[in-house]
């Protein structure tokens, strides 16, 4: 009897250790189902921003791409302006050159001008001088004639001056 008695409580005993052992897992099995569900929606909010990420990482990918395009116009165009500029800095150089010739070919024509007219005053001076030395003086006088002509009578008198 006691032995059955015994029996009998091992097993209540193993039931009721069975049930709450089955009562544990099943709570945990709802833990763990509810702690899968929140990593699936996590997992999707992850894969969404994923995506998210990826098309901005396209979009700066291909804004990048577009930027270096243009830089390489800009280097292109950058350089045709440095070759532009070297050509004008030659030109400048070149036209100074002669500028500065031209200058000094005006300067020498205006030394030889100013000299040519130093020149020019001196012999006018001379011609005066000469001319006063030997000056004419011609006188004239118009006569009525009684057949009515008109004579006109010239006289020129030319006079030694003095040197001096």
């Amino acid at each position: 009897k006691n032995v059955t008695l015994r029996l009998e409580n091992v097993e209540a005993n193993a039931l009721v250790s069975t049930k709450r052992m089955v009562s544990k897992l099943e709570a945990r099995v709802n833990d763990l189902e509810n702690e899968l569900d929140e990593e699936r929606r996590r997992h999707q909010e992850t894969i969404k921003i994923l995506k998210k990420k990826e098309r901005n990482v396209k979009e700066l990918v291909m804004q990048c791409e577009e930027d270096h395009k243009n830089i390489q116009i800009l280097q292109e165009t950058l350089d045709k302006t440095y070759e532009k500029v070297n050509i004008y800095k030659r030109q400048i150089g070149e036209q100074e050159s002669i500028s500065q010739t031209n200058l000094s070919r005006v300067r020498r024509f205006q030394r030889e001008l100013e000299s040519a007219e130093e020149r020019a005053e001196n012999a006018e001076s001379n011609l005066s001088m000469i001319r006063a030395k030997h000056r004419t003086f011609v006188t004239s006088q118009t006569t009525t004639l009684p057949s009515g002509e008109h004579v006109v009578i010239k006289e020129t008198v030319t006079t030694e001056g003095q040197e001096y």
